[in-house]
């Protein structure tokens, strides 16, 4: 199954996914104001949520693609640091032939261990953020999953 956001961002869901609805978006915290779109197999243990947000033409002039990953590692370090947030690696990684930056990370919630991958793009005023949230234990068969899935999305300018 192809998905969408805003018709900009296409991505295949692969088999064992569904698309979570917005009371599921809004469980997991997602603001309803976001252009977000989440894929989840639950049998798996994995969630992968794609963003797109705009940003002003003079943040878009100032701010880099290491500012942009930057500032994402950081907000993203903030709201988890009381569930024993741990930095991995940074990562950057190809998405539809523009360079993604970002991190891997851990934290835990409800005693449950979490592995996490965030990526951003930067492209003129657009970011593109793509997210997986997987238990730890499952940590190499997710990153293979969502490595798989980035590499098929496509991104309409």
């Amino acid at each position: 199954m192809r998905i969408s956001i805003e018709k900009r961002i296409f991505m295949d869901c692969p088999e064992g996914f569904h698309e979570l609805t917005d009371e599921e978006k809004k469980e997991m915290n997602f603001s309803p104001d976001e252009k977000i779109m989440a894929i989840s197999d639950p049998a798996r243990r994995i969630i992968i949520a794609v963003a797109w947000a705009q940003i002003s033409p003079l943040n878009a002039f100032l701010l880099g693609r290491r500012e942009i990953s930057w500032n994402m590692s950081r907000q993203i370090e903030k709201k988890l640091k009381k569930f024993s947030f741990v930095w991995l690696a940074d990562v950057k990684r190809d998405i539809s032939g523009m360079l993604a930056r970002g991190m891997d990370y851990e934290y835990v919630a409800n005693r449950v261990h979490m592995s996490c991958e965030s990526l951003v793009i930067k492209s003129e005023e657009d970011l593109y953020y793509f997210h997986m949230y997987a238990s730890k234990v499952r940590r190499d068969e997710s990153l293979e999953i969502f490595h798989e899935i980035l590499d098929n999305v496509v991104i309409s300018e």
